[in-house]
């Protein structure tokens, strides 16, 4: 076998990165996996499709649509678009259905930063091919998931990657993108590690998006699941892609994104016995993660006080220059912005009880109470976070009473999960707007039973809403 594992989590002598990977990939089993791991990939699946198909009607997924027809010249292929009775090239449709999951900012977290929104896509894009198990599209999200995680673990981890200005989601999620795809395929390991190094020949996403609320973070996905399920098929077709993508002094993806940062080692540390899906969270507020632990200090701390947002004097974010820099935000000029913002998620929590879509969108930064509180904001950089630590949060009251909360594991984390019942009711919430509730109750019983279904389309067929004629948007 091309790059052989000696053992499990090690690599035989000569192999590269992306040939240990692969082959370890390539040839396993569902069988072979813990029933542990093939449970969250349904629970990040029926996540992730909650999360797409509210994503379905946005603005920037209905450009990404047209987007997408123009460049097939019409409708095109028969991979399916959520939410939508049209059909595109599954590339194409990847890249769409990527775009969606990400357009509310209620996809999945951790692993390469977004890894449902590249992974899932291509695992259901591919469906359209038929033949396709439940059991081989399970087995295809672990790998994707995988691959995407321990990418970004070699670069050097989250936070040092971002602060360099890259967008993990984009620069990493090919990998996953591509390894879902190989696995689908079926391709062996030499052809599968060729299509990591496609992959991470064309990877990229940077954080510019943020001077101005661009529409290009939620696009990031999209791309990547495309890049990568195109690189898993050009090397089906016969094309090379450089083994050492990763590795290489010049060039390669360590040394050109994460140069002085990198632990390649990283990648393969308990290949085959710890799988990286478990690093990945799911939302239950509708804003950039690195809000919800300030949020759910807030929660708690009112709670404990007794008091309503009228009670509140001024609330302080103990945070870093990275904080101030991502989060510390008054200005509200669309919805990226307000989901970027400690202020206003802060306010509108405050008054709300919540943050859940319907605080985000529509806006409310123009309401006086919400322009108020984000005024009684402030973020400063005055403390030392380690890696993964998110910032305390000071809350002082009218009443002179002061709080100080610092959240560990923010509610959603993989520490503190939301519970199958949490999760069920936020997917429902969901997708029963758009494609009805007895479809929302089909797609939750389907997902139980995943390893059971013998052709994925099964599946693919319940994403699109009833009654409409199939190629309309």
């Amino acid at each position: 076998m091309d790059g052989a594992v000696n053992e499990v989590g090690g690599k035989s002598a000569g192999a590269t990165l992306t040939e240990t990977l692969a082959s370890y990939w390539a040839p396993v089993k569902y069988e072979d996996l813990p029933s542990s791991a093939v449970a969250l990939a349904k629970r990040f699946l029926l996540d992730n499709l909650g999360a797409a198909i509210a994503g379905s009607a946005s603005e920037v997924t209905l450009i990404a649509l047209q987007a997408a027809r123009a460049a097939a010249e019409g409708p095109g292929g028969s991979s399916v678009v959520f939410g939508h009775r049209a059909t595109l090239p599954a590339p194409l449709a990847a890249m769409v259905n990527g775009t969606a999951a990400h357009a509310l900012e209620l996809d999945d977290f951790g692993g390469c930063g977004h890894s449902g929104a590249v992974v899932v896509p291509v695992v259901l894009a591919l469906a359209a091919r038929g033949r396709i198990s439940g059991k081989a599209a399970l087995s295809a999200l672990l790998a994707g998931y995988d691959l995407a995680a321990r990418v970004l673990e070699g670069a050097g981890g989250y936070r040092p990657h971002n602060e360099k200005g890259w967008h993990s989601t984009g620069t990493c999620g090919s990998f996953g993108a591509a390894a879902a795809a190989a696995k689908l395929l079926g391709l062996d390991p030499g052809p599968f590690a060729n299509a990591l190094g496609i992959a991470g020949t064309f990877t990229g996403g940077i954080w510019a998006f943020l001077d101005d609320g661009a529409m290009t973070k939620r696009f990031h996905p999209g791309k990547a699941a495309e890049n990568g399920l195109t690189s898993a098929l050009l090397a089906q077709a016969g094309m090379t892609g450089p083994r050492r993508i990763l590795e290489a002094e010049w060039g390669g993806f360590f040394s050109t994104y994460a140069p002085g940062l990198a632990i390649p080692e990283a990648t393969l540390a308990g290949l085959g016995k710890e799988f990286r899906i478990a690093t990945s969270g799911m939302k239950p507020y509708s804003c950039c993660r690195g809000l919800h632990a300030c949020l759910d200090a807030l929660f708690g701390m009112m709670q404990e006080a007794g008091v309503d947002a009228s009670a509140i004097a001024q609330m302080v974010v103990h945070g870093n220059a990275q904080t101030c820099r991502q989060f510390d935000r008054l200005a509200i000029g669309n919805m990226l912005d307000a989901q970027f913002s400690m202020q206003y998620a802060l306010a509108v929590a405050a008054i709300s009880g919540r943050a859940t879509l319907d605080q985000f969108s529509p806006l409310r930064s123009e309401e006086p109470e919400v322009r108020r509180l984000m005024r009684l904001v402030q973020v400063v950089d005055d403390h030392v976070l380690e890696i993964g630590e998110y910032p305390p949060l000071e809350l002082r009251l009218t009443d002179g009473r002061c709080f100080v909360r610092q959240i560990p594991f923010a509610k959603g984390a993989p520490e503190n999960p939301l519970s199958d019942l949490e999760l069920e009711r936020k997917a429902t919430s969901l997708i029963a707007p758009v494609l009805g509730a007895a479809r929302a109750r089909q797609l939750l019983g389907l997902i139980t039973r995943l390893e059971d279904v013998a052709d994925l389309r099964e599946l693919t067929g319940l994403l699109v809403p009833e009654g409409e004629a199939r190629g309309a948007a």
